[in-house]
């Protein structure tokens, strides 16, 4: 589990990620309930319910798996080997004109105990999901989960409300999947931010990019924000 050792947080504010950014709001609902549904199955143990969610030749990058026998072989590979609860966090859903189809993305916790040496563990995940119609359900195509990576901001400033107001507009369109804004305990004039990424990569391709400070507003001229990726630990 990532930790912060040395702020403590007592205000949050989300930007961008909990508004999703929808093809429609059919869609949104549709594949809010697909999430609730695959959610359901999964923590049930429905081996059945969850290969009907995906389409024949339906590929997840997670595994290997290709096609909806070895899915379902690798669902019932993990239940054989764990005690797992599944919670699922739907962030966005948008229209790929280079995939004719509904993307998916947000992430997912797997809690549990493993039944050999009743081991627990704790695992999360972001996903994107390619979704397709077949005789008017919603199934998955392709499946693709990486990694996530957080990374931790922390700047003096000015006034809150701007900063923010600044971040939220320089992270639109870089890929990042939750943010939560706030500022540190006994530190009036100082600010933070935790962010969630899909991947390294992600993450990277958007701090190298030196544009994304301009826009912050800061207490000293000379104060930078100060930029950490978390580790596992």
């Amino acid at each position: 589990m990532k930790q912060l050792h040395f702020l403590a947080a007592f205000l949050f504010a989300a930007c961008i990620t909990d508004t999703l950014q929808g093809q429609s709001a059919t869609d949104e609902s549709a594949m809010r309930a697909f999430a609730r549904d695959f959610m359901a199955a999964y923590n049930r143990q429905d081996l059945a319910a969850l290969q009907a969610m995906f389409t024949t030749d339906a590929v997840t990058t997670s595994n290997g798996a290709q096609g909806i026998e070895q899915i379902g072989k690798a669902f019932e590979d993990r239940f054989t080997r764990e005690d797992v609860t599944l919670l699922v966090h739907l962030i966005g859903v948008t229209w790929s004109d280079a995939e004719h189809a509904l993307v998916v993305t947000g992430t997912y916790e797997r809690f549990g105990i493993t039944f050999v040496y009743d081991i627990p563990f704790h695992s999360k995940a972001a996903y994107r999901n390619i979704m397709v119609q077949e005789n008017g359900q919603w199934k998955i195509a392709k499946s693709e989960v990486t990694s996530v990576v957080n990374t931790f901001i922390y700047q003096k400033i000015g006034e809150l409300a701007d900063w923010k107001s600044a971040l939220c507009s320089a992270l639109q369109g870089s890929g990042v999947l939750t943010i939560d804004i706030g500022m540190p305990h006994g530190e009036p004039n100082a600010v933070y931010a935790l962010l969630e990424w899909p991947s390294l990569e992600v993450a990277q391709a958007f701090f190298d990019n030196p544009d994304w400070q301009k826009g912050l507003p800061q207490a000293d001229g000379d104060e930078k924000p100060v930029v950490v990726f978390l580790d596992e630990n």
